[in-house]
């Protein structure tokens, strides 16, 4: 549930140990400072391994630390951490031995970053999943990754959303092959200080990473937004939707609701979405999604929707990847727009 956090303390000053001087990278930059009307020089620390990521900056003021906790814990960051006491125990221990200086309790560091991240095993329909993700319109930016094999949605202001085979990921990055990792999508939330989505949700101005590693935040986070990209229900194909739309709705709206669906084979879901009003836009795709057609799949097969299993079996470590049914998990069974079909209409 938590992979990669960022935070920092502004409770300097900060040094690098002096018998690990030589793992630092020392870096000096000199500029003009228009509002003292002189010239500064000011000095950076960087220390970089493979358990974490520290920076010493601001003459020595502020102290910023990035790790992936999953990776402190079990060695590769396969299997999220959902429990951080432990990891950010072990974080801690790390920075006190290269850091000089006041390092109180990680929990209390300014947050900076965080992910949120959920494992699906899809085995060989993995391909055919990322397939019809690309097709999914979220956030400003989109595009297809080459490298991991995956989809990221991303906007200008810290947030980014990656959905990419784990398997690939870690043997690019890491150079480790990993067997339990094959057929694994991963599906990541990446929100940084500057998005203010978590600052907005917690009614807060300022947050402490122990504010953002809780596990009911992490998992309302990764719900609403599997959710809010339709991609939660299923994935019906587009060869059967004649006959799942004349099911539910009149023939007249069945038949502007195939043609809206056809559409998409020769444009993108952004250029309908411009050519048509903006209420008639999210009416119609309120109807498909309900149905499991917004987006269709992109193969000849159905796809179950990626859905998450409640938070008590997370939190009992009975995490099941396997994608459900609507049927089959109750995450949303309090949510009747998510998981009801509309009735037919006359």
């Amino acid at each position: 549930m938590f992979d990669t956090v960022t935070g920092k303390f502004e409770k300097g000053p900060y040094l690098p140990k002096e018998q690990t001087k030589d793992s630092w990278e020392t870096r000096t930059h000199d500029f003009y400072d228009s509002k003292l009307g002189t010239r500064l020089t000011s000095v950076s620390h960087t220390l970089s391994r493979p358990e974490a990521r520290i920076g010493i900056f601001g003459d020595s003021g502020i102290l910023s630390v990035e790790a992936s906790l999953p990776k402190l814990v079990h060695g590769n960051n396969l299997m999220p951490v959902i429990d951080t006491g432990e990891a950010l125990r072990r974080l801690g221990d790390f920075v006190s031995t290269y850091v000089d200086g006041e390092i109180p309790e990680l929990g209390e560091m300014d947050y900076l970053r965080v992910d949120y991240c959920h494992n699906f095993r899809l085995g060989s329909t993995l391909p055919d999943y990322v397939h019809t993700l690309s097709k999914v319109s979220f956030l400003k930016h989109r595009r297809t990754t080459d490298g991991y094999g995956g989809v990221e949605w991303w906007s200008n202001n810290g947030r980014r959303i990656r959905a990419y085979d784990k398997y690939k990921e870690i043997l690019e990055n890491d150079k480790k092959d990993v067997p339990e990792a094959r057929g694994v999508l991963r599906f990541e939330i990446q929100l940084r200080t500057k998005s203010g989505f978590l600052q907005r949700r917690q009614r807060a101005k300022s947050l402490k990473l122990q504010d953002v590693l809780k596990p009911e935040i992490a998992y309302c986070c990764l719900v609403e937004t599997l959710n809010k990209m339709c991609v939660d229900l299923g994935f019906v194909t587009q060869d059967a939707a004649r006959d799942v739309l004349d099911e539910h709705f009149s023939y007249r709206k069945a038949t502007r609701l195939l043609g809206f669906l056809r559409r998409l084979d020769s444009g993108t879901i952004d250029n309908h979405r411009k050519s048509s009003s903006r209420s008639a836009f999210f009416s119609d795709k309120q109807d498909l999604k309900r149905l499991g057609l917004w987006p269709p799949s992109a193969v000849p097969s159905e796809l179950p929707g990626l859905r998450l299993p409640p938070l008590e079996e997370l939190l009992s470590d009975q995490i099941v990847l396997l994608p459900k049914g609507p049927s089959e998990s109750p995450v949303f069974a309090d949510c009747s727009d998510s998981s009801a079909l509309p009735e037919k209409v006359a």
